[in-house]
């Protein structure tokens, strides 16, 4: 009897689904190959910000902001609107921050937030008047989006605190067209995941051929005893 309920036990583990181990890589919205020289804006803060919508059910899990070659000598907010005006997360990113890979931009793990197939939603980061932002004025180069976005367009004004700049298109500073890829004045940037598949992984289906095996024997065993 000890036996076979030790067998049911491990079928019942094996069965299991796998929990998955979290990824602590950044896998930016947008990045670039050579980051150009940068800009500061020593007479004012600037609040900069992104309006784009989502072409698939994405979650952004980090928020960053950019970084010029000798790192960070400010803190900088960095905030995520829908588009209702609704904060639905915000940072501060300093020097101690994670960089990505190419270290352009570096992020905060946030608590994940979902965004929708076919809803627009803004990013927003502040400048300070110290750290320099960049642009396509500024020899910027390689510029590519990754994640499944479409950018609508990009802006900047005078602010030092995340204000919620609308989604309608209608800006009152210095509009840029997102669907051209060069323009924008980068500062706020987030990591994403894309929603896993509704489909088994092929290791769920390796599990699911290892238990139904487990489940052959012990049929097999107690037919025989």
């Amino acid at each position: 009897m000890k036996c076979k309920l030790s067998g049911l036990l491990l079928l019942v583990g094996l069965l299991m689904p796998v929990v998955a181990q979290a990824d602590s890589t950044v896998n930016p919205a947008w990045e670039f190959t050579d980051n150009g020289f940068g800009y500061a804006f020593p007479d004012n803060s600037w609040l900069t910000s992104e309006v784009f919508s989502a072409n698939q059910n994405i979650t952004v899990n980090y928020l960053g902001y950019y970084v010029q070659v000798f790192g960070l000598r400010d803190s900088h907010q960095v905030g995520l609107y829908d588009s209702n005006g609704d904060l639905l997360a915000s940072t501060t990113i300093t020097n101690t921050s994670t960089p990505d890979a190419q270290e352009h931009f570096l992020y905060n793990e946030i608590t994940p937030v979902s965004l929708v197939a076919g809803q627009t939603y803004v990013i927003e980061g502040i400048t300070g008047t110290i750290d320099s932002i960049t642009g396509p004025e500024n020899s910027l180069s390689g510029f590519t989006v990754y994640a499944p976005i479409t950018r609508l367009y990009a802006w900047d004004g005078i602010g030092s605190s995340l204000t919620f700049t609308g989604t309608d298109g209608d800006i009152p500073f210095n509009g840029h067209d997102g669907t051209i890829p060069q323009y924008g004045t980068y500062g706020p940037d987030f990591g994403y995941e894309e929603q896993p598949p509704s489909t088994p992984e092929p290791s769920s289906f390796l599990l699911l051929g290892s238990g139904l095996l487990g489940l052959a024997g012990l049929i097999k065993r107690k037919l025989t005893a």
